[in-house]
């Protein structure tokens, strides 16, 4: 008897494609999450069997690119500069990408205190979608994917097609199923497909206009708050330098592929140009000068100076200024604290700042007593601006 074998239908979920470029072909990789599956058929006198087996495709790892909207920024001691880096996987599928953030310090009495992704921590991760597609879409504003690589996009993801981003549509994503056999029939696979919307001036997708062995990366956004330490000199600047340092899940192609490691930096880097992150510690210095004269005996047009001279009923006039004179940087917090001098009273409704009067503490006391937030002309209370002064005055009466 003579036996014929027969190979069934070869049915791939995501294969190999070669296309034609430059008169080369290549090798189109295949989407992370897809299946290829295979069946053969054993054809013999009085019978058919079929054996299929599926393979699983993985992610190849591969750096992501990292930029962030600003690269410096200027803050006083303690306060915060946000930064918000932009993430977008550039895989053959989904990955799990981890980030944490280093500073150098220079100038400053200590380190920062980072929270990246509001995780109060200086470390967080993104899981971010990918996939390549495997055949030209059909319908316009769609992409066609491998069934199963869809697996970590959803609805309102922001993913870069071609260089172009776009949103996936709130029910916009048709999950494909893989080929798989069935006693002797094999069903081939049906592809997922997504229908986007462009974001902001990305195109209309065409038919035709997304080919297969087109990367799709999803992109998001994460913030990193530093907050900055206080300058270890008054009058000089300091400075921490952010990078952020990472790897992915995913491991290289071969026998013993291994993690990528990647980093932000002042040059070209593997994720990307030109992506750290400077925040320089304003170190303003505040002088403060402080000046009386006798209204009683000089009058209103009389000068301040560093010492006077009175009797008792006089009422003298005392002037603080309080100047910041580096330029580098608003004095914020400024409070200013002053006493009524022995064998003094202080003159009711007297206080003012900038020549504005200030309103009397308790009982008709002088406001300064215990502090009183200070602050230059047009600038917000507790600001003394940049080479900017604030001026107070206050009078008593000679007991």
């Amino acid at each position: 008897m003579k036996n014929i074998f027969k190979k069934g239908m070869l049915a791939v979920s995501a294969s190999l494609l070669l296309i034609a470029a430059s008169g080369t072909a290549h090798a189109i990789v295949t989407a992370g999450g897809a299946s290829i599956h295979n069946a053969a058929t054993l054809t013999f006198t009085g019978g058919t069997v079929t054996a299929s087996v599926d393979v699983s495709v993985n992610t190849i790892a591969t750096a992501p690119t990292i930029t962030v909207d600003s690269v410096a920024q200027s803050v006083n001691g303690g306060q915060n500069a946000t930064y918000i880096y932009t993430v977008r996987n550039n895989a053959n599928g989904a990955d799990t990408f981890t980030f944490a953030a280093n500073s150098a310090d220079v100038g400053v009495a200590g380190v920062p205190t980072l929270n990246v992704n509001g995780t109060a921590t200086n470390a967080t991760s993104l899981i971010l979608g990918g996939s390549i597609t495997t055949a030209a879409n059909t319908v316009a504003n769609t992409i066609v994917i491998p069934a199963g690589s869809e697996v970590n996009f959803a609805a309102n993801d922001t993913i870069n097609i071609g260089g172009n981003l776009y949103t996936i549509n709130v029910g916009g994503i048709a999950a494909g199923t893989p080929a798989s056999t069935a006693g002797a029939v094999t069903t081939p696979e049906v592809n997922t497909v997504i229908t986007v919307t462009p974001v902001g001036a990305a195109p209309v997708i065409a038919v035709g206009a997304i080919v297969a062995g087109t990367q799709v990366g999803e992109q998001q956004t994460f913030t990193t708050v530093v907050t900055a330490s206080t300058p270890a000199a008054l009058g000089t600047n300091g400075t921490h330098t952010v990078n952020l340092t990472g790897a992915t899940t995913a491991v290289t192609q071969g026998v013993g592929g291994a993690v990528v490691a990647y980093a932000t930096g002042a040059g070209a880097t593997s994720t990307g140009s030109n992506n750290q992150t400077i925040t320089t510690v304003l170190s303003p210095n505040v002088a403060l000068v402080k000046q009386v004269r006798n209204l009683t005996q000089g009058g209103a047009l009389g000068p301040f100076g560093a010492t006077a001279s009175g009797q008792s009923g006089d009422v003298l006039e005392y002037k603080l200024v309080a100047t910041e004179g580096t330029g580098l940087g608003n004095a914020t917090g400024a409070s200013l604290a002053d006493t009524v001098p022995v064998f003094t009273t202080y003159v009711p409704l007297s206080t003012t700042l900038n020549g504005a009067a200030v309103a009397d503490g308790a009982l008709s006391t002088l406001p300064l007593i215990g502090g009183m937030a200070v602050n230059s002309p047009a600038a917000a209370a507790g600001t003394i601006a940049a080479n900017g002064s604030a001026t107070v005055t206050f009078q008593v009466t000679i007991d």
